[in-house]
């Protein structure tokens, strides 16, 4: 049977691309052997395609046409390099207010859209590189995930709320946060030098000084990178929103006026 010649690989890689198979069996990538071995395994539904090159291991009596792969751990192994950042590095880290289906992995190569298997995958290009500090491993299933570490991830969001699902998803997951370290949260932000993105980002940590126990240092850093002159955040439309007038930035009405769970 195919399976048990390569059972072993599947148990421990339940997302794999060719090149890994191929060394579990000692051939080289290119080897028409491994194509004719992955043939034989989705034929017989031990495998599952993500996208080209990619697989997914299906468990013994699954059916492979209804296993759902794990999006996050297959969208990190669909190019090399990739890192799961924006929206979905905060769902990944238990910190999104809603799902989304579409993955956001930050990789070499030209940005775009993949449709695989099971979910969609957009492909961004970094807007910073990205320093020791700004990324983390999740585990997924024994497998490491590159993901952009939490306050990496808040500031990128900050820099792209589109990214985020909207303003109100913006805030109500970052409402979730319960702690972080401001000092990394400012470094990425400086990094990112978008002033627009450090003004909100400055407004919404002040609103949760207490809560995160930012100190008034950070806050001041803060206000430092903020626009010199008023600006439109967070999607605020050109003569609405109101002003937060320590960082310089017009925000939603919405977003201003809301109120959350142990938020006064």
């Amino acid at each position: 049977m195919p399976r048990q010649r390569s059972a072993p690989f599947f148990s421990d890689a339940p997302v794999f691309d060719r090149a890994e198979y191929a060394r579990a069996i000692g051939r080289a990538p290119a080897d028409k052997v491994v194509s004719s071995m992955l043939a034989q395994h989705l034929k017989a539904g031990n495998i599952r395609r993500v996208a080209r090159g990619v697989f997914a291991s299906v468990p013994k009596h699954a059916n492979a046409e209804t296993w759902s792969v794990d999006r996050f751990l297959a969208g990190s192994r669909l190019r090399p390099g990739g890192v799961i950042a924006y929206h979905s590095a905060l769902e990944l880290q238990g910190y999104a207010y809603s799902e989304s289906f579409d993955l956001q992995v930050v990789a070499p190569g030209q940005p775009g859209v993949l449709a695989a298997n099971g979910f969609t995958c957009r492909f961004i290009k970094a807007p910073a590189p990205y320093g020791d500090a700004d990324l983390a491993t999740v585990d997924r299933l024994g497998q490491p995930v590159r993901a952009t570490a939490l306050e990496c991830t808040i500031a990128d969001l900050f820099d792209r709320p589109d990214l985020a699902g909207g303003a109100d998803e913006l805030i109500s997951s970052l409402d979730l946060v319960g702690r972080l370290d401001p000092d990394r949260l400012i470094d990425r932000l400086a990094a990112l030098g978008n002033a627009t993105a450090a003004g909100a980002a400055g407004w919404w940590l002040e609103r949760r000084q207490e809560q995160l126990g930012a100190p008034a240092g950070a806050l001041d850093r803060l206000e430092a990178l903020a626009p010199k002159q008023n600006r439109y955040a967070l999607g605020a439309a050109p003569g609405a929103g109101r002003l937060a007038s320590r960082w310089r930035v017009i925000l939603p009405d919405a977003v201003i006026d809301a109120r959350f769970e142990g938020l006064a």
